[in-house]
């Protein structure tokens, strides 16, 4: 029988008074029934690999067998570490098959990143490529995710049934930069993710109940990674959608991109502003055709206007279809977005809130502009620390509302995102926390302090430069072969200030960046560009 996703809103009246459809699923498990309908068709490619709903649920069984025997019990962690594939797909889903709670790791964590992720979360398995796999702690138990490609011979029939979980259970494991240095591991409950889905349905009106199986399946092009609260979400709409989803062969590269879509027809694709960017100032853009794409999703970083003005003429089918999405990992995916005429409107707007969403400005100034605070059935329950999942933090409010640290406003009911009150860098799309990076230089031995701030960059929005107050005679070369083993590739600093004086301090006696900021000089040191994507 068809579950019926209600459009009712009610009060929650136990925990944090969300607002929350009903009928709602409470199992993350129970969307893989809603996805039976599109048993035939393809749903995953990459390269010359496609496999159909079928070919996934049947891989999804045999895995979560492969796992049980390797003892993954409800409650136990599972990390994964590695590029988009089918294959991340399937152990995602798996993991959820058993009750696991599957942690989804950042593929570009340096080896000590790696081991503190670990440390939080103690896993019961790490499934691994080789690449990341060789990052992991001795003794470290691990799967090698290749294994799954040929998962089709492993017996299913001592598999146990899929066990009973409250909505409120922990179900996933996000990692986030904290302003304060190493990755947070930010917990969502069933509810958070499926409550996040059940407003993008009901916004869209394509709840799995009203869609017509007839039609034929849009074709998406995942490019940005599946490690981001982005492409968890993708991954869940596009599964309960009946959708086909295409997957790039290594890093992000606008060539390759703009070929799938060629060749694929594809109809929506999602990405951040500096891949947007990349793809619409390569020189084989007006060489492709692009017309089957109607639909783009802009999110993980301010969107220019102007680039949103490239893009309707690069992609005109597309014009209608162009949108921009507000959120975070703590808030478990999206909040507030913006599509078609609304956006063309008010190009700078992040759009209305979601319906079940509650927003509000705190602390506004006379232009209205304070910081976003929000409360949403798909927020986290906490962060995981060894302990298990925290709910103290300094994020939520005893309203249940999640302080963002981002400024905004409202007007007419729409959100404007203006400038950001925490400590981070954004860079083409990643989130680094500049006292992480600080904490690395400062292992130095001859590092006596250091800073690091986000630099303007035309490509990637920002990159991560270092003022490095040290003793005479230290070199660019001798800091960037230290910290690149303690850092992911993306947080290494691109632009270099060394000094021998002392870096500038406010009368609080902290580092004074914005007098740094203010005096860069006009030339950056050397350091590698390059983009987070899926590899």
């Amino acid at each position: 029988m068809t579950f019926v996703w209600g459009t009712e809103v009610t009060r929650r009246e136990r925990g944090i008074a969300f607002q929350m459809y009903a009928p709602r699923r409470t199992h993350l498990a129970s969307l893989l029934d809603d996805a039976a309908l599109w048993s035939d068709r393809t749903h995953l490619v990459q390269g010359s690999r496609r496999l159909t709903y079928a070919d996934l649920f049947a891989r999804i069984e045999a895995t979560a067998a492969l796992l049980h025997d390797r003892g993954v019990r409800p409650g136990d962690r599972l990390l994964l570490l590695a590029p988009n594939s089918p294959e991340w797909i399937v152990m995602q889903w798996a993991g959820i098959r058993l009750g696991a709670v599957v942690a989804l790791g950042n593929g570009w964590w340096s080896e000590p990143e790696i081991a503190h992720a670990i440390d939080l979360i103690s896993p019961t398995l790490v499934i691994a490529d080789a690449r990341r796999g060789s990052r992991l702690p001795a003794g470290t138990p691990a799967l090698d995710i290749a294994d799954l490609v040929d998962v089709l011979d492993r017996a299913t029939a001592d598999l146990p049934t899929v066990p009973d979980v409250d909505e409120d259970d922990p179900a996933l494991i996000l990692f986030t930069a904290g302003t304060t240095g190493a990755p947070k591991a930010v917990a969502l409950a069933h509810r958070s993710v499926i409550a996040n889905l059940h407003n993008l349905m009901v916004g869209t009106n394509r709840l799995p109940h009203q869609l017509d199986p007839t039609r034929a399946p849009l074709v998406i092009l995942q490019s940005g990674p599946l490690f981001h609260v982005g492409g968890l979400q993708a991954t869940m709409l596009n599964l309960l959608g009946g959708a086909t989803v295409v997957f790039l062969e290594g890093r992000f590269d606008a060539g390759q991109v703009l070929e799938l879509l060629e060749r694929e027809r594809v109809t929506v694709w999602g990405a951040v502003p500096t891949m947007a960017t990349r793809l619409v100032e390569h020189p084989a853009v007006g060489k492709r055709d692009l017309s089957s794409v109607r639909s783009i999703t802009m999110g993980g970083a301010p969107v220019p206007p102007a680039l949103l003005a490239r893009l309707r003429d690069v992609f005109p089918n597309a014009r209608k279809g162009l949108s921009t999405i507000y959120g975070m990992t703590e808030l478990g995916g999206t909040v507030a977005s913006a599509s078609g005429a609304l956006m063309a409107e008010h190009p700078s707007t992040a759009g209305p809130p979601g319906r079940v969403v509650d927003l509000r400005i705190e602390n506004p100034d006379s232009s209205g502009e304070g910081e976003i605070a929000v409360r949403t059935p798909s927020q986290m329950l906490g962060y995981w620390t060894p302990e298990g999942v925290s709910t103290a933090n300094d994020l939520i409010d005893a309203d249940g509302f999640v302080h963002t640290g981002d400024l905004g406003r409202l007007a007419d009911g729409l959100l404007y995102v203006t400038g950001r009150l925490k400590d981070l860098i954004i860079r083409g799309g990643e989130n680094i926390a500049p006292a992480h990076v600080e904490a690395a230089l400062l292992t130095h031995p001859q590092v006596r302090n250091a800073a690091v701030l986000g630099r303007p960059d035309p490509d990637l929005g920002e990159i991560v430069g270092a003022c490095v107050e040290a003793d005479p005679g230290v070199t660019v070369e001798h800091l960037l072969a230290h910290v690149k083993p303690l850092l992911s590739s993306f947080s290494v600093p691109a632009e270099w200030w060394l000094r021998t004086d002392p870096l500038p301090m406010t009368d609080a006696g902290k580092t004074d960046k914005l007098t740094l900021a203010a005096n860069w000089p006009s030339a950056g040191g050397p350091g590698a560009a390059g983009i987070a994507g899926s590899e």
